[in-house]
């Protein structure tokens, strides 16, 4: 049975057919048919229906879940990383060792990665002088300048002649001449025979005045018996027991006693003054002596600082020299005659290496979070983490005071080279990394707490 119902403006269709409606368009087109509703009334009970087990259970389960997730958050810390760029170095640093001259190399003295010692000379540049000649002179030349006595000195030392010592020439003439009139001076001077003469002259006037001494003793003391002699005769004279010639005679004999006596002390007085003029004359020669050896001295050690300076000075411009203990590395290939320009680096000295020194920088950014004791990660781009591992160390001091922005820090390094897997770095001069500063260590839930109570300040 087919009932039909015309609307205005449009066709419907309507048919039902076993219990079935089926709805045309108006255009009378059959329009797509709905799906059978085949659910059963217990499918239909079940969806439905929520279990009862589910309601009870399943929120508790949903709150332990929670409540793990919170104590999780809290327990769990991890601490905030500061990237620093860090500069690992030997305790002696490598030595950079340029040319002071624009000149070709005269003679190259070791080879690359050679082991040298303080002082050794590394290489020489061309100049007009014979490093084997100037080699010669100058240690001879530091004795005479640290002699105590440069009298002994002269006579040991001979400084060579006719050497070729460049711009030394000026110098190294002044004091072979110097030396060469104080050879003469010693050798051919007459202050010593004069002065030797006098020596023996004083030698004899004390000989001669003791002699004199002698006998003025014993003529004292024959004057002392002529005049116990005239004493007596005085009075026997009185007496009339010798006639007055006697006693005139006694008398005589005692004046010429006293006479005699007296001439024997300005013989005396006449050689001590005579003494004493040898000595006067023996004190100024010696005197005049000492100035001028004091002089042709003073030439020579004038002569040997003028030497040394001129050294200097020669051996800053062409003498490159090794400022310490250490392995030489060139930083290029170099052989004689080859040109180097003042200022080019030529070789470098690598010290022996004890300790590592440890540098980091880091800007202002989060500067306030290091503090001393901190841990530092370092990691070296030429020696990858995932292979070699990491070296440990820890945060000794930072700067007060930002130079050019960044903050320097002081690093101690846990165990030297040896990265937390074991392995070891090879010694190198200079190493660049970076660094990874663990800073704060504070939970999830501390650093929620942190984000949210910042943004509720700001709104404030």
């Amino acid at each position: 049975m087919v009932n039909d119902i015309i609307m205005p403006g449009q066709y419907n269709i309507v048919s039902k057919m076993n219990g079935h409606h089926r709805q045309y368009p108006g255009n009378g087109l059959p329009g797509p048919a709905p799906l059978p509703d085949t659910r059963s009334e217990e499918v239909t009970e079940i969806i439905g229906k929520m279990p009862s087990w589910i309601i009870r259970h399943g929120i508790t389960s949903i709150g332990v879940i929670f409540l793990g997730i919170v104590i999780g958050a809290w327990f769990f810390k991890y601490p905030d990383v500061i990237v620093s760029k860090v500069i690992i170095s030997s305790g002696n640093p490598p030595i950079k060792l340029v040319a002071r001259s624009s000149l070709p190399i005269q003679q190259l003295f070791v080879s690359n990665n050679e082991p040298v010692s303080s002082g050794q000379a590394l290489c020489i540049l061309s100049n007009s002088a014979l490093y084997g000649d100037i080699q010669k002179i100058i240690p001879l030349v530091r004795q005479l300048d640290t002699a105590s006595d440069l009298y002994t000195a002269i006579q040991k030392i001979k400084i060579p002649a006719g050497l070729q010592v460049g711009d030394l020439q000026p110098a190294y003439t002044d004091l072979c001449q110097a030396i060469q009139d104080y050879h003469f001076f010693i050798g051919h001077n007459a202050y010593r025979t004069t002065i030797g003469s006098l020596t023996k002259q004083v030698v004899y006037n004390g000989q001669l005045q003791k002699e004199l001494t002698n006998k003025e003793l014993m003529l004292q003391e024959q004057l002392r018996l002529e005049h116990n002699r005239f004493a007596a005769d005085s009075t026997l004279v009185k007496d009339r027991i010798i006639s007055p010639l006697e006693y005139e005679e006694s008398k005589r004999k005692m004046l010429d006693q006293q006479m005699t006596t007296g001439s024997s002390r300005t013989s005396m007085i006449q050689n001590s003054l005579q003494q004493i003029g040898y000595q006067k004359d023996i004190a100024q020669l010696t005197l005049q002596k000492q100035s001028e050896e004091n002089n042709l001295q003073q030439k020579i050690k004038d002569a040997i600082r003028r030497l040394n300076g001129q050294y200097a000075q020669w051996e800053l411009s062409y003498v490159i020299r090794s400022p310490a203990k250490g392995k030489v590395t060139f930083y290029k290939y170099w052989k004689e005659n080859q040109f180097v320009t003042s200022g080019e680096g030529v070789m470098m000295v690598t010290p022996p290496m004890h300790e590592y020194v440890v540098r980091g920088a880091i800007g202002m950014e989060n500067a306030g979070k290091i503090k001393t004791g901190q841990q530092v990660m370092i990691k070296l781009p030429a020696y990858p983490f995932e292979e070699y591992g990491l070296l440990k160390g820890w945060i000794t001091g930072r700067s007060m005071v930002a130079m050019d922005g960044n903050f320097s820090l002081e690093i101690k390094l846990e165990n030297d080279l040896t990265t937390n897997t074991g392995k070891t770095i090879p010694q190198q001069p200079e190493l660049e990394a970076v660094g990874e500063i663990l800073t704060e260590n504070k939970s999830i839930l501390e650093r929620i707490f942190e984000k949210v109570t910042g943004k509720l300040n700001a709104h404030h």
